[in-house]
């Protein structure tokens, strides 16, 4: 489930990723009762199996649910959830109604899964980023200059959301809206957008470094979404009053 919303008295609106049928938004009659049968189904973070029906309307109904894998651990940690949250947003955001797309119905499964056991699922979250944005058609351009075209000399560079990549020092000075990147953040995009992930997670991601990389992927993702990320906005939050 990606996203659900309360409708009328005891029903709930649902939004579903399905490798079938890609995203679906269906309705679970009665799923707020005390009594319901499906409601410990429907819960964030679940694998399901589930028997749809066309109701009078065009919406779906939810007849039949059943658990094929639970992953308690996300709602058990804080970090976990709002991590869960932050990829069934994206996959939400950048998929179309009933538009069949299994690669990211895998992708995002996989990194639920990867979320749910590891204890530093940062290397997780950024393997999503750039997997995500590859199956969308907005790679970013880490090879070479997006303006000049030349590729890149071992040195801090810039990055452009709006041309989606990397921009050499000297054609920065005739664009706008860049930020620097450093040569060992521009390596660990590379290697991670390059390899599977085995090879990306055997490689981690060094902690002084961490902030750069999610900071340039998570504002190049709202800048292609065009809003902000909201479960990203939540986590900054937490951060902050951490401090």
């Amino acid at each position: 489930m990606l996203h659900h919303t309360n409708y009328g008295e005891a029903d709930r609106f649902l939004r579903l990723l399905t490798a079938e049928r890609g995203k679906i938004s269906a309705l679970a009659r009665g799923v707020r009762r005390m009594n319901s049968r499906k409601a410990g189904h429907l819960e964030p973070f679940t694998l399901i199996s589930a028997q749809l029906s066309k109701g009078h309307g065009s919406e779906w109904i939810v007849d039949q649910v059943s658990t094929m894998e639970a992953f308690p651990s996300m709602t058990e940690v804080l970090s976990r959830t709002i991590q869960g949250s932050y990829v069934t947003e994206l996959a939400d955001r950048f998929t179309v109604e009933e538009i069949e797309n299994r690669q990211l119905f895998r992708l995002t499964l996989e990194t639920i899964r990867r979320i749910a056991r590891m204890d530093d699922s940062f290397p997780a979250i950024r393997f999503f980023d750039l997997r995500l944005l590859d199956l969308t058609g907005y790679r970013p351009q880490l090879q070479q200059c997006v303006v000049c075209g030349k590729s890149l000399e071992p040195v801090n560079q810039y990055f452009s959301s709006i041309f989606g990549g990397i921009v050499c020092p000297s054609c920065s000075g005739s664009q706008t809206f860049l930020r620097t990147i450093s040569v060992r953040t521009l390596k660990f995009l590379r290697y991670y957008q390059n390899h599977n992930f085995p090879d990306a997670a055997a490689a981690g991601w060094p902690q002084d470094i961490r902030k750069e990389g999610e900071d340039i992927l998570t504002q190049y993702i709202a800048s292609m979404l065009e809003r902000k990320i909201n479960s990203q906005e939540f986590l900054s939050h937490v951060r902050d009053e951490s401090i």
